[in-house]
């Protein structure tokens, strides 16, 4: 290896041009690597969306959900089935096996299997749309298009964007919200009907019979060759008002103009679109898998930049929910805290070694990061914030083996060596335990590869980078940094030592060796007092701490849902709402960046239209701009919201990183198909989860639906009438929700011609009970001579978990006062189902779950690190005890990351763990480092006693720790105080690594000393 080191050492121009090429190749990449919010994860989820126009929920639930649940069944790989089912239309949601081995297979057998249900009722007009759910597909930006202008002419607009913006070449998918489909509108006269005795299905039948494009084949001649068509199509949409319904011989024509008022308008208002709480048609715009989020947005404001220099003046443009800032703002963090880290490591090492030397070390911050860079595209993997929180974990580790061998070199040049000899020389001397220590953080990391769950798949690229990153500053550290070094230690011997050693440390150096003189001494009590605050720590985090799966406090996104009173229209719901956005906008100001509010929509399925529910996404400005944290602003507006009249309930979320990856924080699903008995029970646990303190918002999903028109048949009069029930069910369908007869293209879009009874009447009881149903001889029978009407509470929606009826109830809490699991375990600890709800059955899910899981499997990954380590440090030491040694030191380092948490209000979570496997690394490898030179110092036999060996050791490594521990904790802690930008993945992160380094220097410097001793002092033991 002296050769290899040698000639390395020997070539500065090699060593430049390897770090100027990870310089160019990293900034190369940057210009063309993909950028995103997070990691593209396939989540296992396929939704099956099927339409049942003017259906009741109980109606969709037997004819159509079902029927599909039934042919899902037969799909292995499927970890659950829920469904939901309400008035027109069907909603399910399948979830894969997280650990399944081939997903996409088991996705082509589930539509396979919905493509095998062929009997879906006549009215379900479309085919179920199966639809995969992936975080690659999810929105970047809305565009909402505001101003006083008329509907028609807004609308034009919107749609020449919406053909530009699917041009644009990162653009998957635009959206249209606040946007109604162009219709023809034939509303039949009730008085008319009964004045000419001609039932709608007639008017249907005459309309479809005449408005015809065929092809009937091919006329050939002589000389040509044509073909014969058969048109008799709508010129005009108001041509359909000279269909003839009814002729005689004498002339006389009934037609529909005289029937029926023809308008030409647009499909009815079911959502309304708010954008910035203006009222707005917007386009929501979603990018390609493999587009850069930060282009595709630049891009498409481009576009939208350009096309508003051609709008009218009354016309403006708002953006909401634009994902590429939060990506940008990500990045800076990282920059700046990068920068913030380079100048503090170049001071740092000056103040210990010198300007050159630090310059160098600080230099493989850059070099090792877009080294990653580089190399992640070839793993296929992208820039995500998850990345780029890795590099913020990586960034204070890889610069560790950096200074151990700089720090090494300039103590073999103050022994009196040349340059040359002195690079050689020192970076074979720690080469070993260099080598060791990388590989030992790999193995701390390598374990998280094989986390199970949506959570596996979503941090995986963290242990990617950290390997990536270890890997460039290997090669770094041996190929170019002993070069580098070399270059600038000098020629003159005793000038150099002097100024390499920097003299002011030596009395400090000479201090810790009296101190640790005495603590050696003691060195069992010593380690008794660790103990003891180790066990106290540990006592504190059982008792009064809670895992929480990804903190809320810094999260900036929020949802508030209002629920209106069951049946209220939809533009009352829209006023209310109103109402709450200027509560939002009044008590957030400058917090809030934007808002997008969907009045029409809610609930827990995306893209159920329910009149009586609005939701409204607010995204607030970076952490570090506001004094308030998301919490905070959620318990200010929960406050004022309770003033607001007529709203039944608002329910506010904080939208953290582990909501978008597990759900709510508590998901409780109540599974029996007694529906009795499984509502008592979902009574009975919304009771007690209302008693529990922290507990907030909490909702259920088996409301009673809007009251009802209960149209009770006389089967006796429908036999003497010749009708049937289906004869009344088809009438009353067209009438009240019309049915779409037939269709013309116009221009670049596809008309309906929609044909129901006239808005007064489908607005009266009266009408309903003179509307007239033909029977099979053509006479037309009024529906309140054959049934009667009951009014009353309508059907609830249906839920369905795995086929059966279900009942979810859902809640927030407040993480200062408990966590997801906690609550939860409390929740079912006060129910005993064999005894007291026999035959129901509950099931957890949200993040309670996901918590419980990922903290077993980041235990298991924790324990398999240590194994790993422990066994490569026996190739090293050759010794099963001194590894151990090693080895303890990690949980005596939790006491620094408890302290923190307890000293900044934090609470234990998954990316805060994540920082303690880090720490895991870091501690092992000063702690290693400090053992080898120990035993190096013993194998050359001086005359000094082992506790003078020690504190000899211990001294000379005292140094470079404290270097490594500067210079690691001064990177990371202003990212933990947010000096250089604050990220919800990263600050947890950041706190637990910085301040558990910081604790475990004194581990290094006084714990693994003494544990050292103490296994002497029992090798002693056992060989008298």
């Amino acid at each position: 290896m002296d050769s290899f080191f040698k000639f390395f050492a020997a070539r500065h121009k090699l060593a430049n041009l390897f770090t100027i090429a990870v310089l160019f190749l990293g900034l190369y990449a940057l210009s063309y690597i993909q950028r995103d919010r997070r990691p593209h994860v396939d989540f296992g989820q396929m939704t099956v969306t099927t339409r049942y126009p003017g259906a009741s929920s109980e109606d969709v639930e037997l004819n159509v959900t079902n029927k599909i649940e039934e042919q899902l069944k037969g799909v292995r790989g499927i970890e659950d089935v829920i469904s939901f089912s309400m008035e027109n239309v069907s909603t399910i949601q399948v979830n894969l096996d997280p650990n399944a081995s081939d997903p996409n297979e088991i996705k082509l057998e589930i539509r396979e299997a919905v493509g095998r249900v062929t009997d879906l009722p006549e009215e379900v007009d479309e085919l179920p749309l199966v639809k995969d759910i992936k975080s690659s597909i999810t929105p970047v930006l809305e565009i909402g298009i505001t101003g006083d202008m008329p509907y028609r002419e807004k609308r034009i607009i919107i749609d020449r964007l919406q053909k530009q913006l699917e041009e644009l070449p990162g653009v998957s998918t635009v959206e249209k919200y606040g946007y109604r489909a162009r219709e023809i509108k034939i509303e039949v006269k009730s008085s008319a009907l009964e004045d000419y005795q001609i039932s709608l299905g007639e008017i249907i039948a005459a309309i479809q019979g005449q408005n015809i494009r065929a092809t009937a084949g091919t006329f050939e001649s002589y000389t040509s060759e044509k073909s014969v068509v058969t048109l008799a199509q709508f010129r005009d949409p108001f041509e359909v008002g000279d269909v003839i319904i009814r002729s005689t011989f004498e002339g006389l024509h009934v037609k529909v103009k005289d029937l029926a008022i023809i308008r030409d308008d647009f499909d009815d208002e079911r959502v309304i679109s708010r954008v910035n709480a203006l009222p707005a048609m917007s386009l929501l715009v979603s990018k390609k898998e493999n587009a850069d989020i930060i282009r595709t947005v630049d891009a498409v404001k481009k576009l939208i930049s350009r096309e508003q220099e051609n709008f009218p003046e009354l016309i403006g443009v708002n953006y909401a929910n634009d994902a590429s800032d939060r990506v940008r703002s990500r990045m800076d963090v990282v920059l700046s805290n990068a920068v913030m880290g380079f100048i503090l490591v170049i001071l740092v090492l000056t103040a210990f070694l010198q300007f050159r030397t630090a310059l160098w070390v600080a230099l493989s911050i850059p070099v090792t990061l877009l080294g990653v860079i580089f190399l992640l595209p070839m793993f296929n993997e992208l820039l995500s914030s998850i990345a780029l929180a890795a590099m913020v974990l990586v960034l204070g580790i890889i610069i560790d083996d950096a200074i151990v061998i700089s720090e090494n070199i300039h103590r073999h040049r103050e022994m009196g060596k040349s340059p040359l000899e002195a690079a050689t020389d020192g970076i074979k001397e720690v080469f070993a335990p260099v080598v060791t220590t990388i590989l030992t953080t790999a193995l701390a990391f390598i374990p998280m590869f094989f986390i199970s769950g949506r959570i596996g798949k979503f941090i995986y690229v963290i242990p990617l980078v950290v390997c990536l990153a270890l890997l460039v500053s290997l090669i770094e550290v041996t190929i170019a940094l002993p070069a580098h070094i070399r270059g600038g230690l000098g020629r003159n011997k005793h000038k150099q030592a002097s100024s390499a050693g920097r003299t002011w440390f030596l009395p400090i150096q000479r201090l810790f060796k009296f101190m640790i003189y005495y603590v050696l001494k003691v060195r069992y009590a010593f380690v008794l007092l660790f103990v003891l605050l180790l066990a106290f720590s540990v006592r504190h985090v059982i008792k009064n701490m809670d895992f929480v799966l990804f903190p809320s406090g810094s999260a900036d996104e929020l949802s508030v849902q209002v629920e209106m009173p069951i049946g209220t229209p939809l533009q009352v719901t829209s006023e209310k709402t109103a109402q709450v956005e200027h509560l939002i906008d009044s008590l957030l100001g400058k917090d809030l960046v934007s808002s997008i509010t969907r009045v029409g929509r809610g609930g827990d399925f995306a893209g159920v239209e329910v009149e009586n529910m609005a939701q409204i996404a607010l995204l607030l400005s970076p952490t570090t701009e506001r004094d308030r944290t998301g919490v905070d602003i959620v318990k200010e507006l929960r406050q004022k919201g309770r003033d607001i009249p007529g709203i039944s309930k608002i329910t506010y979320s904080v939208k953290s990183v582990g909501m978008a990856l597990a759900g709510k924080p508590i998901s409780l699903r109540v599974v029996g198909s007694d529906d009795t008995m499984r509502r008592a029970l979902a009574d009975s646990i919304v009771t007690i989860m209302t008693a529990i303190d922290g507990i907030k918002d909490v909702d259920r999903d088996d409301k009673l639906g809007k009251e009802q028109i209960e149209i009770v048949a006389n089967r006796e009069k429908l036999a003497r009438a010749d009708l049937t029930i289906a004869d009344i069910g088809q009438n009353i369908r067209i009438a009240y929700d019309g049915q779409i007869v037939t269709s013309v293209r116009y221009g670049e879009e596809d008309v309906d011609f929609r044909v129901s009874l006239q808005a007064k009447a489908r607005k009266s009881l009266d009408y309903l009970s003179q509307l007239l149903i033909p029977n099979k001889k053509g006479r037309l029978i009024p529906l309140g001579e054959v049934t009667n009407f009951k009014t009353g509470p309508g059907p609830t929606n249906f839920y369905h978990y795995n086929g059966e009826r279900a009942v979810t109830i859902s809640a927030s809490v407040d993480q200062e006062i408990t966590s997801p699991m906690a609550a939860t375990k409390s929740i079912l600890g006060k129910i005993d189902l064999d005894k007291d709800w026999v035959g129901m059955r509950i099931r957890t899910g949200g993040e309670s779950k996901e918590s419980s899981s990922s903290m077993i499997d980041l235990l298991v990954a924790l324990g398999l690190a240590v194994i790993g380590i422990y066994f490569l440090l026996i190739l090293l030491f050759d010794s099963f005890s001194q590894p151990l040694m090693v080895l303890l030191a990690i949980p005596f380092g939790l006491i620094g990351v408890i302290g923190a948490f307890v000293l900044h209000d934090q609470v234990p979570s998954f990316v805060a763990m994540l920082g303690v496997i880090g720490l895991a690394g870091v501690v092992v490898n000063d702690s290693l480092v400090l053992v080898n030179h120990i035993n190096r110092l013993k194998e050359k036999g001086n005359k000094l006693n082992i506790l003078q060996i020690v504190i000899e050791g211990t001294t000379d490594r005292l140094r470079p720790i404290l270097i490594t521990t500067f210079t690691t904790v001064a990177s990371l802690l202003p990212l933990a105080y947010g000096i250089g930008g604050s990220d919800e993945m990263m600050t947890p992160m950041a706190l637990a690594l910085g301040y558990g380094l910081l604790f475990a220097t004194f581990l290094t410097l006084g714990l693994v000393p003494s544990f050292y001793l103490i296994g002497q002092d029992v090798s002693k033991l056992f060989k008298r």
